[in-house]
């Protein structure tokens, strides 16, 4: 009869571990590496099946516990699945690496996961295809969102008016900035008049621009509509800037009209 074959491993990096109990035996706080891997040993993240389990159940009735026990020397004369705690390159108070590693000799000792101790909580590292794939959802997740949003906010493109993105307008509070920057800047800083040469052809842009409409069927928009989009007391600088070429413009005719009557 085939042997049944071995069930999945267990994810556990989901999973928080932590022992007041013991940690109240050691002052609150792992002071040693040797204390680190003891504290693992009891979470559920450490394998039962592993050398470390076997010297300790030998050393128990051999010598009494692991005391005065170096562990890692000891665990080099095995070969399996062991435990170890990993020096840090800057050693931080309360914080240990444990590596989870295959030993073939006793200087050739492949990796297969880790596992790291702070403040008392046990937790299990994720591997590099797991971060990777997270990162990749969360990207992959903004540029979904983004495009949502665009798709939404798309224009509808006529071949008369071509298309034009739908600029919203901004929350109550944002506006509310903006009208007050605005107008500050509006009071510091008056408009410069326009004369000349220069009155007389904004005029005339703004008087063709407005027969092409006619011509082309654009209805201009209310002036209701103008007015739930800008509050009726704000500077307009473009409607001021047409009202004073039109003065202008209309100063300048009066002018010659009086010089044609003298020279009559």
């Amino acid at each position: 009869m085939a042997a049944s074959a071995a069930p999945p491993p267990v994810n556990l990096g989901h999973l928080q571990w932590r022992s007041p109990e013991y940690l109240l035996t050691t002052g609150g706080a792992l002071q040693t590496a040797e204390q680190a891997l003891d504290y693992f040993s009891y979470s559920p993240f450490f394998d039962k099946r592993s050398n470390n389990a076997t010297l300790r159940m030998q050393m128990m009735f051999a010598n009494g516990g692991m005391h005065g026990v170096d562990e890692e020397r000891e665990l080099r004369r095995l070969t399996g699945l062991e435990f170890a705690v990993s020096p840090l390159s800057r050693p931080q108070d309360d914080l240990f690496i444990i590596v989870k590693r295959q030993r073939s000799s006793p200087d050739d000792a492949t990796v297969l996961g880790a596992f790291y101790i702070l403040n008392g909580n046990v937790y299990q590292a994720p591997s590099l295809f797991e971060v990777v794939n997270e990162r990749v959802l969360t990207s992959i997740h903004a540029l979904s969102t983004s495009f949502s949003a665009l798709t939404a906010l798309k224009p509808a493109w006529t071949p008369q008016r071509g298309g034009a993105w739908e600029i919203k307008p901004p929350p109550a509070a944002v506006a509310s900035l903006a009208d007050a920057s605005a107008a500050a800047t509006t009071t510091d800083e008056p408009v410069p008049p326009v004369e000349g040469a220069e009155a007389q052809s904004l005029v005339e842009g703004e008087l063709d621009a407005a027969a092409e409409d006619k011509v082309n069927g654009v209805v201009a928009p209310k002036a209701a509509t103008a007015d739930v989009e800008r509050p009726g007391d704000a500077f307009n600088p473009l409607l001021f800037r047409a009202l004073q070429a039109t003065a202008a413009r209309t100063t300048m005719e009066a002018m010659q009209d009086g010089q044609g009557a003298q020279g009559a």
